[in-house]
């Protein structure tokens, strides 16, 4: 290798960078970058990829400045020639000091849960999930060993469940949620890693073969600590619903034993009550609830009803049918009275057979707090269930939901915490949501300045907003559209994209909306809430509130969060608003002039 060959006598700084190209390379650099960079930022946009993916590649390009500068000054006016040992030293600093820097910027922009606990102050403070001292336990989901492969994944997916359930009425025991364990699915990860991820102090994993009418399933308790395996077993039985039920306990008993934990109950009494005799009741059952949990709630009804036809009987089929019925009314596709009329016979009918099936409460909770407007009720029902099953994430969440709606926020955190604790949420910050409804905008975008994590989408609602109550309106609707975009067939999210494009004055887009529903409204039901919010948004008073009578005669289940809602921010002094809460019974958790 040899040097450069020594310059010219005489010649300038300035130009020696020029007869080297330098500034041209730098120059066709830059401009090159910033094509590639407008490229990526309409791919992102496209494709709803990441912030993340843009801000890394911008920062790759930086780094890559001074290299094609060093490259230039080399090369620049020579054309081929022999790589120089100085050159070599250089550029490889600059990569170890790029690669440095990028390793730097990762690091940075990950979420630090220690500090995005102390950034808010302590009316509603964000909070990370805490863990557990006492014993804690996730049920993996079973390996389906059928030979029918997906035909029967619905089986052993029903099983876990069900086991879930079983373990969670074990005293003294906290047992993650099933949304919590489905992402470790036909993981890589090794136990060990799996109990750390999810914080508990055991796992259970099984494997369920069906054959006719016979099955197998070996499980096993492992411990977090040190991946040893404290119990195993395998059962072969013959498929009948019974046997499953029993084998069911047999393991809840076993476990809590090998956990030395008390069983609560007394000799003969079963730890899932509500059950069938029916197995193909059973199985149309483990079907719909399997539907209702991936969102196919219509056909989750179906199947629920086409069980109770086998067994009128089936008390956790009307509990979960109950669910399901709510689930249409909240989503808009079913208009209020029919969908919770519904839901409520059905959860009273699981409450007449067994008087323990907690999703027959929880939807009772619903109907009191979406529909009947009865609060002291609403609290009264999600109490109980909870109190059958303290491990129902649901249950804190729906309670959490309904505290905010009636302005107590504290404790409305405190369930959205537990709720987070047993579905292992723990890539979110808690309570965000709330310091959006309390109009704290500035905190929202300080806690979520740079995140980047893989559950990054869960902010581009509550950062949006911020970004649009605080001025940024551009990047507000931006990251709206995106999040619109990941849902499109909701109704909620399209009205919130419409509301805020009649926030940031462009009407017409927000009138394109209003269009939009009116005409589905002729081939289905819409809910009129969502044209009231749209109108909000707009300052269209007289439709707003046109609509909102709609929605208060229908009873429809969004109107109990206006009183918190600041999506209504627009039209709240108005004389209207305030006798709307009245007639709710709403203005007195709200008996101050709210804020936009």
């Amino acid at each position: 290798m040899t040097d450069p060959p020594p310059e010219r006598q005489g010649e300038s700084t300035w130009d020696r960078l020029r007869r080297r190209k330098v500034v041209q390379w730098g120059v066709a650099y830059a401009a090159g970058a910033w094509g590639l960079l407008q490229g990526i930022s309409y791919v992102t946009a496209t494709f709803h990829y990441p912030e993340t993916f843009q801000q890394g590649a911008s920062v790759l390009l930086l780094l890559g400045l001074p290299i094609a500068i060093t490259v230039a000054w080399y090369h620049g006016d020579r054309g081929e020639q022999r790589v120089t040992r100085t050159e070599i030293t250089i550029l490889t600093l600059l990569f170890l000091l790029g690669g440095g820097l990028f390793w730097r910027y990762q690091h940075a922009t990950e979420p630090d849960s220690t500090a995005v606990t102390a950034a808010a102050p302590a009316t509603v403070q964000p909070a990370t999930v805490s863990q557990d001292t006492g014993p804690s336990i996730a049920v993996l989901p079973f390996e389906n060993r059928s030979a029918s492969g997906e035909d029967a994944a619905f089986f052993a997916d029903g099983i876990q469940e069900d086991l879930i359930n079983t373990l969670s009425r074990v005293p003294g025991l906290t047992v993650m949620a099933r949304t919590a364990v489905l992402p470790f699915r036909d993981t890589r990860m090794n136990l060990a890693q799996v109990a750390a991820d999810l914080r508990v102090s055991h796992l259970v994993e099984a494997g369920v073969q069906r054959a006719g009418d016979r099955v197998r399933i070996n499980v096993q308790l492992v411990r977090a600590s040190d991946g040893q395996t404290e119990w195993s077993e395998r059962y072969d039985r013959t498929l009948t619903a019974d046997n499953i039920f029993d084998l069911q306990e047999e393991i809840t008993e076993a476990v809590a034993t090998t956990l030395q934990l008390q069983l609560d109950k007394r000799p003969g009494e079963h730890l899932l009550t509500g059950t069938t005799g029916n197995l193909a009741a059973y199985e149309l059952f483990l079907k719909g609830r399997k539907e209702w949990s991936d969102g196919s709630t219509p056909e989750s009804v179906r199947l629920f009803n086409e069980a109770l036809k086998l067994d009128p009987n089936y008390a956790l089929a009307h509990g979960a049918l109950a669910e399901a019925y709510v689930s249409l009314a909240l989503e808009g596709t079913m208009p209020a009275p029919e969908a919770f009329a519904l839901a409520k016979a059905s959860a009273q009918r699981a409450l007449e057979l067994d008087d323990h099936v907690v999703q027959a409460y929880t939807a009772l909770g619903e109907y009191e707090f979406h529909y009947a407007w009865n609060w002291p009720e609403a609290e009264k029902a999600m109490l109980r269930a909870i109190a059958i099953d303290p491990n129902y994430a649901v249950a804190y969440a729906r309670q959490s939901g309904h505290m905010a709606a009636w302005g107590r926020y504290e404790e409305s955190l405190e369930f959205e915490k537990r709720s987070a604790e047993l579905s292992a949420d723990r890539g979110r910050i808690v309570g965000l949501d709330l310091l959006v409804s309390q109009r704290r905008y500035q905190e929202v975008l300080d806690l979520t300045a740079g995140y980047a994590s893989p559950q990054a989408t869960d902010y581009l609602y509550d950062r949006a907003i911020a970004l649009l109550k605080t001025g940024h309106q551009e990047e507000a609707l931006r990251r709206l559209e995106r999040w619109s975009g990941l849902h499109p067939d909701s109704f909620r999210r399209l009205a919130t994209l419409g509301w805020a494009y009649g926030q940031a004055g462009q009407v017409e887009k927000a009138r394109a909306i209003m269009g939009r529903f009116e005409a589905l409204s002729k081939s289905g039901f819409v809910s009129p809430i969502f044209v009231a919010q749209v109108a909000a948004g707009l300052d269209d008073r007289d439709l707003a509130f046109e609509k909102l009578q709609e929605a208060y005669e229908l009873h429809d289940g969004q109107l109990p969060f206006i009183g918190d809602d600041f999506e209504y921010g627009p039209i709240r002094d108005d004389p209207r608003f305030r006798e709307l809460l009245r007639k709710m019974k709403l203005d007195a958790f709200f008996p101050g002039e709210a804020q936009a």
